[in-house]
């Protein structure tokens, strides 16, 4: 037996798959409830929460006719899934947390399905992988453009895209290796820890902007004037010499009653001089905070 046919044929794992379903259509139905959806917009978004992903793969295959209607268990868990949410509230701490916990597992197993029916498909290792990540999250993502909002894996989520990655990348060296099938189980156990560790201590990936260095003329007035407060403090303490600021020339002094529009403006300023020229004598070259 092949790792393909462990995931799709054990009835542990085919158990696990459908209540993933059924809890992807929970989770999406705790939103139309949020969203005062009617039935149809319950059952519709449980749908496409549930399945999507899997029959966005069998569609790329060219499976056929893709495996969430291959039997009616999975629409039918599906619809339970947002029914449920339709009738009871299912926005309780606990509930949440164990939504959580059961969608990371079955997260994990639909990246592995994913990659190794791909790979069974005679896709190469990139594809794959990148097909089992779209098994695992494209539900989550088409789910949450019908309700017209940023997919939560693009940022500020649980890692479940990483989590889903892991999960792909160690199921296709599964594959590569030759290792026995029960192997695939350490790949989906792995991927869906990282993601319920992820969603415990809230972890999330850099964002753009974190990446940026942005300062407003204030920000960078307090910074020069601690940096040379503290220089003076300094100075003081291995000299012994009691520093006099003086008002009328002063850039310290002339800081706190200065009031620079913008960054541009306070380097004019305060580089005025000749110490803080650039080779053709001007100004200093100047980055997005005018530093050198």
């Amino acid at each position: 037996m092949d790792p393909l046919q462990l995931l799709v044929t054990n009835d542990l794992l085919r158990v696990l798959d459908l209540v993933g379903v059924f809890i992807m259509g929970v989770a999406a139905g705790a939103i139309a409830a949020r969203l005062n959806f009617d039935v149809v917009g319950f059952a519709i978004i449980g749908i496409t929460a549930g399945l999507g992903g899997g029959i966005v793969r069998d569609l790329i295959l060219d499976f056929g006719v893709p495996a969430a209607f291959s039997s009616p268990w999975y629409l039918t868990c599906a619809l339970a899934g947002s029914a449920l949410s339709f009738l009871i509230n299912a926005e309780g701490q606990w509930w949440r947390r164990l939504v959580t916990v059961l969608d990371i597992m079955a997260m994990g197993l639909w990246a592995a399905t994913g990659t190794a029916k791909s790979l069974g498909y005679g896709l190469d290792a990139l594809p794959a992988v990148l097909l089992g990540v779209a098994s695992a999250v494209g539900g989550g993502v088409l789910r949450d453009v019908l309700v017209g909002r940023i997919p939560a894996i693009f940022g500020g989520g649980p890692l479940y895209a990483t989590g889903s990655l892991l999960t792909a990348v160690l199921t296709w060296l599964v594959f590569a290796l030759g290792l026995p099938a029960p192997t695939v189980l350490i790949a989906v156990a792995v991927g869906a820890l990282l993601a319920g560790v992820a969603a415990w201590r809230r972890w999330s990936l850099p964002a753009h902007n974190e990446w940026q260095v942005t300062m407003s003329a204030a920000q960078l007035k307090r910074l020069v004037r601690r940096t040379r407060t503290a220089e003076r403090e300094r100075v003081a303490a291995e000299t012994g010499a009691i520093p006099v600021v003086n008002l009328d020339n002063d850039d310290l002094a002339e800081d706190l009653i200065t009031d620079d529009v913008d960054e541009t403006a306070y380097v004019e300023r305060v580089f005025h001089d000749g110490e803080e020229t650039g080779p053709d004598g001007g100004h200093p070259q100047q980055g997005p905070l005018g530093a050198r």
